[in-house]
């Protein structure tokens, strides 16, 4: 007889205590998941907050845009372009204008990405003969048409004041610039046969997107300047009818007169730290960010003449640094090229006209003001000016061994595709690097070297004409160097 095995039998399965708990854990996990869903901070909350918040944002921003659009004239139906439409008149965009971006709406634990179109940085205006050109958006168009230099400008007052005149007039109130057409297959450095030392011959990719999007760009219509002549003033007798828009500390100006420092390597003001501003990480940093305020460009203004190349690029950059739309740049080599070539294929002689505020020219019907540049062989006083006056008819500047600066469209004899003081008056920075880099000058002092356009009042036109390049030291603030910014459309 097999023996058996007494006692309670053994089951596989699970007792009814590890039962109970394994309801009450699925039922607290439950709790959780319904709670993640429907609780204050759940899932189906978070998603109706987010599209709110996405909704809101969508209904402000149609709401700007609407009430922009209403300043601008833009509501209804636009007119395609037509060589017999009204020059100003408010036209269809063209396709690859307008613009896809993804709308970024947050939540309250992180970040979700709604793919969205958004309405386009840019309007389009006809110019006459059907063309038509981007304005954008808080800028209006003055005048001028693609024969001519269109004139767009940041104030509404200047709005169609010039429709469909070639010309444009310079009593306007808003900084200003000249639409520059190209193409993306033109847009390339070019080889004037003026050039000083070498230079770095690859165009920035940084300037691409716009030039293929909008076939052109926008540049300063006058050298950037730090002061505006104020009519009132001027006819109140003041002793400096100027209106300061870039201020610099310890009480400097570049309406007085400007001596030589001491201490520096050239008595061309080689280095002038009074009137300089960089941002931090500059190569150098003595005397960093002591002009405050934003350029202007506009006519009868005082050229920022003590720029450095960091200057230069930082008061570029933070002249629309805060728009929405647009931002700004100092001028860069290709954009020269591309403005010099516009000019040239409009029949102006840029390779031996002295159509600019030159050593060696006579200019008259001057309406602005001009300072004395001394010139000597004396290191002590050359370069230095003696304060700004209103202007006469002047001649001949080395005879009288004196340069003269003159107040920006200082003279109709200066301007050209209704762009001013491009040829002469200040050799203008741009972001061109020179091959000469790295270059030592004094015993320990290291620099880069960058490329200026276009000659100065101590040049002569004939060596130094509006495409004429020349390389000069990042940090050299010479009484002779100025620059022009350019915009960037989004």
């Amino acid at each position: 007889m097999k023996n058996k095995k007494c006692g309670l039998k053994k089951f596989d399965g699970i007792t009814l205590i590890s039962l109970v708990i394994t309801i009450i854990i699925l039922i607290i996990l439950a709790g959780i998941g319904i709670n993640m869903a429907i609780g204050e901070n759940g899932i189906f909350n978070r998603a109706k907050y987010a599209k709110e918040q996405y909704l809101n944002a969508q209904a402000e921003e149609e709401k700007m845009l609407n009430e922009l659009y209403k300043q601008l004239g833009l509501e209804g139906n636009l007119p395609e372009n037509t060589p017999e439409l009204e020059a100003g008149t408010v036209v269809k965009m063209p396709n690859k204008w307008e613009t896809f971006t993804p709308t970024y709406v947050s939540d309250k634990d992180g970040k979700e990405v709604i793919s969205s179109k958004k309405v386009s940085s840019v309007y389009a205006v006809s110019v006459g003969n059907g063309d038509t050109v981007p304005v954008p958006l808080e800028f209006y168009y003055v005048g001028g048409t693609l024969n001519s230099g269109v004139v767009i400008s940041d104030n509404k007052a200047d709005q169609n004041l010039y429709a469909g005149k070639e010309d444009v007039g310079k009593e306007l109130k808003g900084n200003q610039f000249v639409w520059i057409p190209c193409s993306i297959n033109d847009y390339n450095k070019i080889t004037w046969g003026t050039e000083y030392g070498k230079w770095d011959l690859e165009t920035n990719s940084a300037e691409l997107p716009q030039i293929e999007k909008y076939n052109g760009f926008y540049i300063g219509r006058y050298e950037a300047g730090v002061a505006t002549l104020n009519k009132e003033k001027e006819n109140n007798g003041e002793a400096n009818p100027f209106d300061d828009s870039v201020t610099f500390s310890g009480g400097k100006s570049l309406f007085q007169a400007v001596a030589i420092q001491t201490g520096i390597i050239s008595g061309w003001t080689w280095q002038n730290y009074d009137f300089t501003a960089r941002r931090e990480g500059t190569p150098v940093t003595t005397g960093s960010n002591k002009a405050s305020g934003n350029i202007v460009v506009k006519a009868d203004s005082i050229p920022y003449y003590h720029a450095d190349y960091y200057t230069a690029v930082e008061m570029s950059r933070r002249l629309y640094s805060n728009h929405k739309y647009v931002k700004s740049g100092l001028v860069t080599g290709t954009q020269w090229d591309m403005m010099i070539k516009y000019m040239q294929d409009n029949e102006v002689n840029v390779n031996s006209s002295d159509w600019g505020n030159y050593d060696n020219v006579s200019l008259t019907n001057l309406s602005g003001y001009y300072t004395n540049v001394t010139y000597s062989t004396n290191k002590a006083t050359l370069g230095q000016t003696d304060g700004f006056k209103p202007a006469q008819s002047l001649t001949t500047n080395a005879s009288t061994n004196t340069w003269h600066l003159l107040t920006t469209a200082s003279t109709e004899q200066v301007k050209k595709m209704n762009l001013y003081d491009v040829s002469g008056n200040l050799w203008e920075w741009t972001q061109e690097a020179a091959y000469l880099k790295n270059v030592t000058y004094g015993e320990n002092d290291i620099y880069n070297t960058y490329m200026l356009r276009g000659g100065s009042f101590g040049s002569a036109y004939e060596a130094c004409p509006a495409s004429a390049r020349g390389n000069e030291f990042a940090p050299s603030t010479s009484t002779g160097n100025g620059f022009r910014p350019a915009l960037y459309l989004q």
